[in-house]
């Protein structure tokens, strides 16, 4: 289905994790972004399959709330009558972002249903709730939802040294707490709908397949993420590339 990758794209390949990470350092007086709301486009062999709109903001000093709801659009909408809407809220720490709650709904299927975690970091666990069957796991004191994995990434980018080249990143998703490194190659001028942007390249390669997941987020939007793409055997799956900007410097 659609959607599977739309997520997986705008939450950077779902493998961009809490931590201060691998080479990463710790942020003395973290000062988060501003509040910004963000729209992608999502295409595949120059066809437009749908759109991912993410919103973050500060309710109140040092909490955050963040969400991302991608769905089908145009010709597609024919093909995928489904939305996903995914919610994550918590606290803002020196090292980056730590949720307490997060909700996955998807609907307008036969495959509709919702599941919510919430973070007990006292305990290092997590309680899974899916279709109302409770369940507890073992986590790390660096381990975040899926969602808010663009959010650390602006963190980390903006706070490391500048001879590290690795990231190393931990979710709760899925039942399983997974671990993902990603590798910083370079900077480069990428094009989207916004216009031409300087960013930095970064990959993430899955270890027990063959897809590769490459992304550039730009310096002069906080490390907002302005293009990510998906390749499997060496084929272009699908490109998300930055439409419009609300917040941040956007007045371009």
């Amino acid at each position: 289905m659609i959607h599977r990758p739309l997520t997986r794209l705008i939450g950077i390949a779902l493998a961009i994790y809490l931590g201060p990470g691998l080479g990463a350092v710790a942020a003395e007086g973290f000062e988060p972004p501003p509040d910004f709301k963000a729209r992608y486009e999502v295409r595949k062999a120059g066809i437009t399959l749908g759109r991912a709109d993410l919103r973050f903001a500060q309710p109140v000093p040092g909490r955050y709330r963040y969400s991302l709801h991608t769905r089908a659009s145009g010709l597609a909408r024919l093909l995928f009558s489904s939305e996903v809407y995914e919610q994550s809220h918590g606290r803002i720490l020196d090292d980056g972002f730590r949720p307490d709650f997060y909700r996955y709904k998807r609907s307008g299927d036969d495959k509709a249903r919702v599941a919510e975690l919430r973070f007990d970091w006292l305990d290092l666990e997590v309680v899974n709730d899916v279709a109302d069957y409770p369940w507890r796991m073992d986590i790390t004191h660096d381990t975040i939802d899926r969602v808010i994995g663009p959010l650390q990434l602006m963190h980390d980018l903006a706070e490391r040294d500048g001879d590290d080249d690795q990231l190393v990143y931990r979710i709760a998703d899925g039942g399983q707490l997974k671990t993902y490194l990603l590798t910083i190659e370079g900077t480069e001028m990428i094009d989207t709908p916004m216009g031409a942007f300087e960013a930095i390249r970064i990959r993430r390669r899955d270890t027990d397949s063959n897809r590769e997941t490459r992304l550039w987020c730009a310096p002069e939007l906080d490390y907002l993420a302005v293009r990510v793409e998906q390749h499997e055997d060496g084929d272009q799956n699908f490109r998300l590339s930055l439409a419009a900007l609300d917040g941040l410097d956007s007045s371009r």
